[in-house]
């Protein structure tokens, strides 16, 4: 802790409050010190106080680079504090401990807004029209509340063919010994146009309606995924959905087999059990008999 001295000046006048300003993770100001004794004074840290008691401040000193005053020394030095993260945008009033000495200090804390998404990739199938659900663990780190809604459409780009499709654009043209540049620019701009074309679209909900964050509140969010579109079997695409200021990618893969979309029947889950092929339900009729009936 710094050696008190009560006849350190902080500030220029005692009637004109300190002021810090920026994120409450780092609220930075520049004071003026001055020593008029005649020994050294070493600065090591400060303390913050809230009198209002409307801010949630931390109980420990702030460490400070070691500020050296020899006698009769003075300037002007950075500080910078730090506040409860969740702390509001905003003008606040505190109080500045430094060097023995408590002067009035005003915060002007800007608005942060910073999420955590994970996991930031998403799997689903490629079967179009069946919904998919992924579950997302989201945390507002910032100050400011926050209100996550329907990221809505999303387009689907191949994520193999990018640079083969440019590269199969402009091979054509590699030999040549005078290629016609316009031609070639033409060429390109198709290359260009195909990889950017949109090969169907993710229909993105949140499930259970819009989900409202406080600031350092966390949640479990589930995205419901619906495949749009005559999607290509056999690759694999990817999606690229806003989360407020983050993004989580959707990558579609091959199907695993057919979606089941209604609940198998009794005879079918009992004969799956068992092993052997389920017994035909009524209504559905039996193949004949190859070469016909007996007589």
């Amino acid at each position: 802790m710094s050696e008190p001295s009560p006849s350190l000046v902080v500030g220029r006048s005692e009637d004109e409050p300190l002021v810090f300003a920026g994120p409450p993770s780092e609220l930075t100001g520049l004071i003026h010190l001055h020593n008029p004794s005649d020994a050294n004074v070493v600065l090591r840290d400060a303390g913050l106080k809230d009198p209002s008691g409307a801010l949630r401040l931390p109980s420990a000193r702030h460490v400070l680079e070691p500020v050296v005053l020899r006698p009769d020394q003075g300037g002007s030095v950075p500080l910078s504090l730090a506040v409860d993260p969740a702390t509001p945008p905003g003008d606040h009033a505190a109080e500045l401990d430094l060097g023995g000495r408590t002067r009035p200090v005003v915060l002007h804390v800007v608005e942060v807004l910073d999420l955590t998404v994970q996991p930031d990739t998403v799997v689903v199938v490629n079967r179009p029209g069946i919904e998919q659900r992924k579950r997302l663990i989201v945390a507002n780190d910032g100050n400011v509340a926050f209100t996550l809604g329907d990221p809505g459409t999303v387009p689907l780009r191949d994520d193999v063919r990018r640079d083969r499709v440019r590269r199969f654009g402009l091979e054509p043209w590699l030999g040549r010994e005078q290629p016609d540049l316009e031609a070639l620019v033409v060429a390109l701009l198709v290359a260009v146009r195909e990889e950017e074309a949109g090969l169907g679209r993710l229909d993105v909900r949140i499930g259970g309606g819009p989900v409202e964050l406080r600031p350092g509140e966390t949640a479990a969010v589930e995205l419901v995924i619906t495949l749009q579109g005559d999607v290509p079997a056999g690759g694999r695409y990817r999606g690229r959905v806003p989360v407020l200021t983050q993004d989580v990618d959707v990558i579609v893969v091959a199907s695993g087999g057919p979606v089941e979309e209604e609940p198998p029947t009794r005879s079918r889950r009992q004969a799956a059990e068992a092993g052997r092929p389920a017994r035909p339900s009524a209504g559905t009729q039996k193949p004949a008999r190859r070469g016909g009936a007996k007589p």
